[in-house]
């Protein structure tokens, strides 16, 4: 009865843990570069920074080289938050040069890529010399077989040990011993806690290790034993809590649908197990086996159930079962479940009725090693990367290269549109307007006026007209209308910006408000603050927080601080760079003053409203590819805040 009583208090635990709210983890999608991939440079940067829509860590086998020959990384490259900052030399000089970044993301994956880059003026567009390789390692899909047997074996015959009232508690120290292996090894291959994967992982690696110890204690004590039980089915949510169920965007329903679908695998899986032992030890268990074809029944209905659920999340379109690896495995995965099915079939209906046990116990190892295979399967399975996570391809209107770059002397000024960057370089014979998507290519073909004027082609995402229209400047897309407000006359402003980035530098302390959309659904706000000479804390809503205080760093994981080594970041530096180009006064009162301007490499267009006097910037508006992002800033040389987390 102790037995009974201990899993069913384990079964309400496990239960609640389904209630708990789904934080908005994700797989991590690089945003944009600093400088942006094929850009030419007129000066050597210092640093090639990455920026994700998640946050990050960085990962080894980070490269920078020139490209024929020699690597330029300037120092380990490190993460904050979301962004990525690989160093480079002093002084790498003119040429072509490439840089693979590797990241690892909050749902344990590893992504990589590479970025090239020109140093020198009028050289050619580069090509990379570097290429990356995502996907999953054969070390990665062994250590989530091992975990995934183990959790499957353990989980599934605490399961057959709470509905059947049978259970041979043997099979739980292997088990747990898999469990541990597995975990210890992928926690090796991702080197981090400080992830949402990691932390579910490090999580069912202790249960595992306390049920291990559990399970050994029950071989001379059975006392021990409903705790070993309960252990096993503790672990039972961590593959859905590190997995995709959780990412940014999908449904909340979705972890139970993954728990549930982890659950019926485990039933058939365990229970397979449990079965096979008692046919070598009690042959004529009839009641037992119809019990248990009844229960495999269910789990092989709820497999089925909530696998097409996912697949349904994990998938863009019924085509991505054969275009993309995600759907090829999951047909490889099915495959291998339909065979088993049959298998079953032939066990309940056949077998089981003719009370032929022996030729059961013939077919239950051959279930068994077929579900070892599916096994296989769901670790290189749940190391891809969904469906859904494939870029799309173009769609009408048709995209092409770059947008041009607008010129030196234009007044520049840009907007939102829906998922696209829509920007206006007004100058003094003609206007310009050019729209690029979330890849930064130009969107082509839209019909665009400005103020009324008909536009003509001037090259990818840009139209233009022969006109200069000033103050309000209604601007039409494919039927959408903006409106920019272009001053008649906009001095120049890259001596006040310049001013104003060395006033921002001198701060002692400043904080803001960051809202970031990198679409008109994705969008996330953060609350950050800067204290000289290198200390930094960010929060972000309903998200992850951190403090980083020199060479030290702490994360905040479900209210824990987990600290870790980072390199030091001079603070406080203002979120634009240094080579702005088209810095223009935009309006300016005693008060305020409004300055718009370019940052080429990225490229970025900014608009900053500076108190006058201080030359504080108050909001900072800023527009690029995929990444919309509003600053507002307060708390200018307030007293010193960001301390280490107390314990």
């Amino acid at each position: 009865m102790a037995v009974m009583r201990i899993l069913r208090v384990t079964v309400v635990v496990v239960a609640a843990t389904l209630c708990l709210p789904a934080a908005a983890w994700a797989h991590a999608t690089l945003l944009r570069t600093v400088p942006a991939d094929g850009s030419v440079l007129s000066s050597a940067p210092q640093r090639v920074t990455f920026v994700f829509d998640d946050s990050v860590r960085a990962t080894s086998g980070i490269k920078a080289v020139r490209n024929d020959g020699g690597s330029v990384l300037g120092g380990k490259p490190r993460t904050v938050g979301k962004t990525l900052v690989v160093p480079l030399r002093r002084g790498i000089g003119d040429g072509d040069y490439t840089v693979l970044w590797r990241i690892i993301s909050n749902d344990g994956h590893t992504e990589a890529g590479v970025i090239s880059f020109a140093v020198g003026s009028g050289q050619a567009p580069p090509t990379a010399s570097l290429t990356a390789t995502n996907g999953p390692s054969a070390g990665n899909v062994f250590f989530r077989w091992l975990f995934f047997a183990g959790l499957l074996v353990a989980s599934g015959g605490a399961v057959f040990r709470l509905l059947l009232r049978r259970g041979d508690a043997r099979v739980l120290f292997p088990a747990f011993l898999l469990m541990v292996v597995g975990g210890a090894g992928l926690l090796g291959h991702h080197g981090t806690l400080s992830t949402r994967f990691g932390l579910a992982y490090g999580i069912a690696t202790i249960i595992a290790a306390v049920g291990a110890t559990l399970a050994g204690i029950a071989f001379a004590d059975v006392r021990a034993e409903p705790f070993a039980w309960a252990a096993a089915l503790l672990v039972l949510p961590a593959p859905s809590f590190a997995g995709h169920a959780l990412d940014a965007g999908v449904s909340h329903v979705q972890v139970v649908a993954d728990i549930l679908h982890v659950a019926g695998a485990a039933v058939w899986t365990g229970g397979l197990v449990q079965l096979a032992l008692v046919l070598r030890t009690e042959p004529d268990r009839r009641g037992l086996i119809r019990r248990f074809s009844t229960l495999a029944l269910a789990s092989v209905a709820v497999i089925a159930v909530t696998g097409g659920v996912r697949a349904l999340t994990e998938l863009r379109s019924v085509d991505q079962l054969w275009t993309t690896g995600y759907g090829r495995l999951l047909i490889a995965k099915t495959a291998l479940l339909a065979v088993l099915v049959l298998i079953g079939w032939i066990n309940r209906y056949r077998i089981i009725p003719s009370g032929r046990t022996g030729a059961l116990r013939r077919t239950v190892p051959v279930e068994l090693v077929l579900l070892a295979g599916l096994v296989v399967a769901v670790a290189i399975l749940t190391d891809a990367r969904p469906g859904r996570d494939v870029p799309r391809a173009a769609a009408a209107p048709a995209t092409t290269g770059q947008p041009p770059l607008p010129a030196r002397d234009a007044i520049v000024l840009a907007r939102e549109d829906r998922n696209n960057a829509l920007t206006l370089a007004a100058e003094p014979t003609q206007t310009t307007v050019t729209v690029f998507n979330g890849e930064g290519l130009g969107v082509n073909g839209l019909a665009v006026t400005i103020a009324g004027a008909l536009t003509s082609s001037c090259g990818p995402g840009c139209y233009r007209t022969e006109t200069h229209p000033r103050g309000r400047v209604p601007v039409v897309v494919a039927g959408r209308r903006l409106v920019f407000t272009v001053p008649t006359s906009a001095p120049d402003g890259t001596a006040l910006l310049a001013r104003a980035g060395r006033t921002f530098r001198a701060l002692r302390s400043v904080s803001y408000v960051e809202r970031l959309a990198s679409s008109t659904t994705d969008r996330i706000v953060s609350t950050f603050t800067l204290e000289a000479p290198n200390r930094v804390e960010y929060h972000i809503l309903g998200g992850a927080s951190a403090i980083v205080i020199g060479d030290r760093r702490w994360d905040k994981t479900n209210g824990r601080w987990i600290p870790s080594s980072q390199s030091p970041l001079p603070q406080p530096i203002p979120i634009w760079g240094s080579n702005e180009t088209n810095a223009h006064v935009l309006s300016s009162t005693r008060n305020r003053v409004v300055i718009s301007f370019l940052e080429p490499s990225v490229p970025a267009w900014f608009t900053v409203r500076f108190d006058r006097r201080a030359l504080h910037p108050l909001t900072v508006e800023m527009t690029a590819t995929a990444h919309f992002m509003h600053h507002t800033y307060t708390a200018f040389n307030a007293p010193r805040r960001i301390f280490p987390p107390r314990k």
